[in-house]
């Protein structure tokens, strides 16, 4: 079959315009300030508008004033911000960050004095002199989405609060490489909320001294809906005069210390947690705590020496361990246990291990307690909603819901609540992957993953977000779209009886301009999706390296694959193919430069995309070199062959492309193949699948051709000649001449010839 070549930079032209036009910036609203690093018209002397916005998040944070927000464009910023000024309770001030780090030992955030104060989004990364986040003798401030990376040997918490009052955390994500201190609340800290955060470290079984995941030492401060990992000490430690403190619904896994250890607090309500995997005891109420309750708590395989991780004996402990004045009014009741095959180290009761039927007899605690390996679904429906610290939804905030395959036998108001920090009525799960075919316009949506729940799915309901809904039982549903857009699809499982389960997601069906596949310069292979996004490591083009080129608006393209179906997109650190919608982390642009190769420029930071060593793709550099250069081969280009009509046999790179280019071959192999690479204005490269290297007319045409250049220049470069009887020839760009099969195809293709005859006439499939 005959390929055509496609089109150079005409195939990259939109209707009306290039893909090199812009659209005008909008003006900043008068309660916004802006701040974005790298802007070329960034100034820290103002006015902070989306036109001159700010280069440092400290210049805003020095005039920011009741009632604003302080955008920050994504990007590194090497700087430790300060918040001096206050909001009210009607207007705060707020800053909101994405894709922004705060990068080195003394970066982060300090809120000083202040009060009614909201940071949304930003990350801290590699902090280490100073907290993370800093907030001291402030109050109503609200931190929401942030996330702090400590490297190894930080010993400083990375969010510390002292004398902090009515405040929120929520969402915050707490690593380090291994964290050695997460969140420390001190002895003048009340009323601070600690809700849907994730506190853990590389190493779950770190041995160093004085490391906790949270610690609270004030007064009627909520931890709540937590996860936990790691620590030596303790996952969740309360310290001696902490009061009224609730730990619920708080997930926590393995480390080498505690679990939860409330060391003297009092009034600490301990609910509905699920603690596992810890090297000493589960939960540990020591000291002179008083007034603790340990209810509705389910925790397995605790303090188990022989666990690999936990062979040192001094690290050795059980589920619950109540010690010391702790014992005289501790209330243990309505938890899970199971303590490996040793159930008789399931609680520690003053010192003495024993089974749960001993430790009802000797003191009367966890009389609706199990033990063992009861049954699965055993801690549905069973939990003691009266319990202190019980909360009315579960971590993930999903309400008390009766399970009706499963017994009511819980105490309180609610005599079905769970056990345990998740609520566990088997609901349906509405989920779907979406296919795009911009060829068509259309999207396959597969709600094939989608769960049942306690009850059967009965129909499956689909929205397609332009006024098509369709309603079937088959969980697949293919639809065209009339016109191109952003569509957001909206599937609904429909069980049949209970609740539905709903979800949704953007897609975007934009223009395709072209297809090809993408040649790094830097290493001569092809970009391809793999597991974790993409890279250029592939040898040869199939299906698997195909890309649409497609049409984003205002001079922007999106890149998406025609393996899986997704857009290339970014977080201005790594690429990967996984997003059906286009928003700022799927836009780039596209430069052709004067070899012939074009450049992805990511279009939200203009930095463009370079191939690594390794091949993987990084959106990270600001000038153009070979790393980030790609030549593109057509969709119907890649994998083509050359028959000479003066003896119908093929072109061959011979010995591996050793050897010149003959015309002798009767079939078609790898030696055989070779990709057309558009090079822009009628010029192409001959890209040899033999060997991976491009065709060159060697001494400029005054020997024969060979696949041996790593690099495209005057020698590898041809324009194809369509002849009036289907053929094609090629005319050297190195000395203008036509390549003929020279002697009828008995010698080497040599670009020697004047006129097109027979000899330089080929037929290309």
């Amino acid at each position: 079959m005959r390929k055509t070549p496609l089109a150079g930079l005409a195939a990259l032209t939109l209707a009306g315009g290039t893909l090199l036009s812009g659209s005008p910036a909008q003006a900043a609203e008068a309660s916004t300030l802006y701040v974005a690093q790298g802007s070329a018209a960034c100034s820290d002397t103002g006015p902070g508008t989306q036109e001159q916005p700010y280069c440092t998040i400290g210049a805003a944070a020095g005039v920011v004033a009741a009632g604003q927000t302080v955008e920050v464009a994504g990007g590194l910023y090497r700087e430790r911000v300060t918040i001096g000024s206050s909001g009210t309770s009607g207007q705060p001030i707020t800053f909101r960050g994405q894709n922004v780090q705060l990068y080195g030992a003394t970066a982060g955030i300090t809120v000083d004095g202040q009060h009614d104060v909201r940071i949304l989004g930003f990350q801290a990364v590699s902090v280490s002199a100073a907290p993370a986040l800093d907030l001291r003798d402030s109050s109503a401030v609200t931190v929401d989405g942030m996330r702090f990376n400590m490297p190894g040997g930080a010993t400083v918490p990375a969010v510390r609060l002292s004398a902090v009052a009515a405040s929120s955390l929520t969402k915050l994500s707490v690593y380090g490489s291994p964290l050695v201190n997460g969140i420390a609340l001190d002895a003048t800290t009340s009323g601070v909320t600690l809700t849907g955060s994730t506190v853990g470290g590389s190493s779950n079984y770190d041995k160093t001294p004085d490391s906790f995941g949270i610690r609270v030492a004030g007064a009627r401060n909520t931890i709540v809906n937590n996860t936990v990992a790691g620590f030596s000490d303790a996952a969740v430690e309360i310290e001696p005069g902490a009061t009224g403190t609730v730990v619920a619904n708080n997930a926590i896994s393995g480390g080498a210390g505690y679990g939860i250890r409330n060391r003297a607090g009092t009034g600490t309500a301990i609910t509905n947690n699920t603690v596992g995997a810890r090297c000493r005891d589960g939960i540990r109420v020591e000291g002179a705590s008083a007034g603790v309750s340990v209810q509705n708590n389910v925790l397995r395989y605790n303090g188990v020496t022989w666990s690999n991780s936990c062979h040192y004996a001094s690290q050795q402990g059980t589920e619950v361990a109540v010690h010391d004045e702790a014992v005289t009014d501790t209330v243990v009741d309505y938890n899970n246990t199971i303590h490996g095959s040793l159930p008789s180290k399931d609680y520690s009761w003053g010192g003495v291990l024993m089974d749960l039927a001993t430790l009802r007899t000797r003191t009367g605690q966890g009389a609706h307690d199990r033990s063992g390996f009861y049954p699965p679904g055993g801690d549905a429906d069973s939990a003691n909603s009266a319990a202190p610290g019980y909360q009315a939804t579960d971590r993930r905030g999903t309400p008390r819901v009766d399970d009706p395959d499963v017994a009511n036998t819980g105490a309180g108001p609610i005599t079905y609540a769970d056990r345990g920090a998740t609520e566990l009525l088997r609901l349906s799960t509405a989920v779907f992957s979406t296919t795009l075919d911009l060829g068509v316009r259309s999207v396959t949506v597969d709600a094939s993953g989608s769960t049942r729940g306690s009850y059967p799915i009965a129909s499956y309901r689909f929205d397609f977000g332009d006024g098509t809904v369709v309603t079937q039982a088959s969980p697949v549903a293919t639809h065209r779209y009339a016109t191109v857009g952003d569509y957001r699809i909206y599937l609904t499982v429909v069980p049949t009886a209970g609740p539905t389960s709903s979800y949704s997601r953007y897609v975007s069906v934009l223009r395709r301009i072209s297809t090809v596949s993408l040649l790094s310069a830097a290493n001569l292979r092809y970009v391809q999706p793999t597991w974790a996004g993409a890279d250029a490591s592939r040898f040869g083009v199939d299906s698997t390296d195909k890309f649409d080129i497609a049409d984003a608006g205002n001079g922007q393209v999106a890149i998406l694959s025609q393996k899986n179906r997704r857009y290339l997109r970014t977080d201005d650190i790594t690429m990967w193919l996984d997003s059906s919608s286009v928003r700022a982390e799927e836009r780039f642009t596209i430069s052709t430069n004067a070899d012939g190769t074009i450049s992805l420029r990511y279009a939200a930071t203009g930095r463009y995309v370079s191939v690594a060593n390794s091949g993987g793709l990084y959106p990270n550099k600001t000038t153009i070199g070979i790393a980030e250069k790609f030549y593109r081969v057509g969709v119907n280009d890649a994998n083509s062959w050359f028959k000479a009509k003066v003896n119908s046999r093929y072109v061959t790179a011979p010995y591996a492309g050793q050897s010149w280019l003959i015309a002798n071959r009767s079939t078609v192999s790898t030696a055989e193949r070779f990709d057309l690479v558009n090079l822009g204005g009628g010029r192409w490269a001959l890209f040899s699948r033999a060997n991976n290297h491009f065709v060159t007319a060697e001494s400029a045409g005054a020997k024969p051709l060979i696949a041996a250049r790593t690099t495209v220049g005057l020698w590898e470069r041809f324009t194809v000649v369509h002849n009036s009887d289907g053929t094609v020839s090629l005319r050297a760009a190195a000395n203008n001449r036509y390549v003929s099969a020279d002697s009828a195809g008995a010698k080497s293709l040599i670009a020697n010839r004047t006129a097109v005859g027979l000899w330089e006439k080929f037929t290309l499939g």
